[in-house]
């Protein structure tokens, strides 16, 4: 069986030192830092890693390429140092939205990111509920996406929740409510969303629902401007919901989309440590820990 050590990537330094402690595995720590010109400097503090190395790095907000960069650098050196097998964790794949071309003459972002990676050294992926698994289909190599979504229902089933009702805020989030509610025996609904692909401005259609003075989950993979989900708590809480909980996978929160979650009536919001936060109250690492075995 070959032995594993654990690279915690500048982006994903807690989650891999969790990660590493259920693997009981060893852990090569880096030095990372920024020149005054801009450049990435990336330094392993060891050369003498065992025979299969794993690179934690999340592809995060506000600066991704730089994420990428940093990835590669490390993907790279392993390579050099002659490792015989690398596998690159990355939780949160930014540019998996952008798998095709939508309108003439986009790159296809995605898809080079891959390669990218790809050519760095990355000899297998894993990836946390990767918002289009279709992206991972331009690897040529071994590739797992992971589910945070029985962790999510764990963490949730603490709460003393009242008969709740699962809500996905749309089609794309269909299966993740699905299997949440299968996990939380609960319920659970679909609203219909339609983006305007020029301005991106969102909109949820109206659905009756029965949530009156029931507790709902509002669960997708992503809440980055919270666009989505502030339309989704809006109707919840006009059809009377109890507690409303905002969850998802990544939650990426950028500008104001926290203020505008709570105001909209969400309890709470709840993340994972895909993307550190302050919201990051569910580890996947034991998820990954277990793909990696």
């Amino acid at each position: 069986m070959s032995r594993i050590t654990v690279i915690p990537g500048p982006s994903s330094q807690l989650l891999a030192l969790r990660i590493s402690r259920y693997l009981k595995s060893d852990v090569v720590p880096i030095e990372f830092k920024t020149f005054p010109d801009g450049e990435r400097y990336i330094r392993l503090k060891e050369e003498n890693i065992n025979n299969h190395a794993v690179v934690v790095q999340s592809i995060v907000p506000p600066n991704p390429d730089r994420s990428i960069i940093e990835l590669c650098f490390i993907l790279k050196t392993l390579k050099e140092f002659g490792v015989e097998k690398i596998t690159a964790v990355i939780p949160y794949f930014a540019y998996a939205r952008q798998d095709k071309r939508f309108m003439p003459g986009e790159a296809v972002s995605g898809r080079i990111v891959c390669d990218i990676i790809q050519n760095a050294g990355a000899g297998e992926v894993v990836t946390v509920d990767i918002h289009n698994k279709r992206i991972l289909e331009n690897f040529k190599i071994l590739t797992k996406d992971v589910s945070a979504v029985p962790l999510i229902a764990e963490y949730l089933n603490k709460f003393d929740l009242n008969d709740p009702l699962i809500i996905s805020p749309d089609e794309g989030a269909k299966e993740r409510a699905k299997n949440l509610a299968g996990f939380m025996d609960a319920e659970y609904v679909i609203f219909s969303k339609f983006r305007d692909k020029y301005t991106g401005e969102i909109e949820i259609k109206m659905k009756e629902i029965n949530v009156n003075n029931r507790d709902a989950v509002i669960i997708d993979d992503i809440i980055s401007t919270g666009g989505t989900m502030v339309s989704a708590i809006e109707i919840a809480k006009s059809q009377n919901a109890n507690r409303i909980y905002a969850a998802c996978t990544h939650a990426i929160l950028v500008g104001d989309s926290r203020f505008r979650i709570f105001n909209a009536g969400a309890n709470e919001i709840i993340g994972t440590d895909t993307v550190p936060s302050d919201v990051s109250f569910v580890s996947v690492a034991p998820a990954i820990a277990e793909a990696l075995k």
